[in-house]
């Protein structure tokens, strides 16, 4: 594909722009990746990409916001019919995982963006994750005896279980390679329920 042989301004374009760098951000990193990488793969020159996102940290804070979206919306589908607080705070971290479970690329990206501090100048207002795991903690809040632990306290809970998950969904070529695809599988499977019961810890040690 010759390059600009994509309508430059449609929204088409746009929505292709934001899969090429979801690809190349989890692949190289915020600092790896080139405008001109991005705009190449999908048959445009930087000037066209240019069009529609002025800055790569543009580009970039749309792809984590987009994220942040995906995750916040399958949390809250989960749970929505949960009974419980407890049940409520069990359920979203499920949607968490499920959801990074099947976008692996967002689970690559978030853990560059957690580890590395992919943008250190960004401005507040585009900490995407930042909200997504203030929604985790405000349901928390919501349990019974959780208001006898400091925020901290909270966020170093949910942090060991969010960190595990995108460690985990994050790790499945290795563990493909290591265990094979059966093997995948298995671990797969297991995972979910195991995560159920670190949960369960959680909300239950006060």
């Amino acid at each position: 594909m010759t390059p600009e042989t994509l309508p430059v301004d449609s929204d088409d374009t746009r929505e292709r722009l934001i899969a090429a760098a979801t690809r190349q951000f989890a692949e190289r990193g915020f600092y790896g990746a080139s405008i001109a990488q991005i705009a190449g793969e999908v048959g445009l020159t930087k000037q066209a990409l240019l069009y529609h996102f002025k800055r790569k940290d543009e580009l970039y804070s749309e792809v984590i916001r987009r994220i942040a979206q995906r995750l916040q919306a399958a949390m809250a589908e989960r749970a929505s019919a949960s009974y419980s607080p407890e049940q409520r705070f069990e359920d979203m971290l499920i949607g968490f995982y499920e959801t990074a479970q099947a976008n692996p690329l967002d689970a690559r990206i978030l853990m560059r963006e957690l580890l590395d501090d992919q943008r250190r100048d960004a401005p507040e207002k585009e900490w995407h994750i930042r909200a997504t795991l203030n929604r985790i903690v405000d349901t928390l809040n919501e349990i019974p005896g959780m208001e006898r632990l400091s925020f901290a306290q909270k966020f170093a809970r949910i942090f060991t279980a969010v960190s595990a998950v995108e460690y985990f969904t994050g790790s499945q070529t290795a563990l493909r390679r290591f265990y094979g695809e059966d093997g995948l599988a298995e671990i797969t499977d297991a995972y979910p329920d195991e995560l159920r019961r670190q949960l369960r810890r959680i909300v239950t040690e006060h």
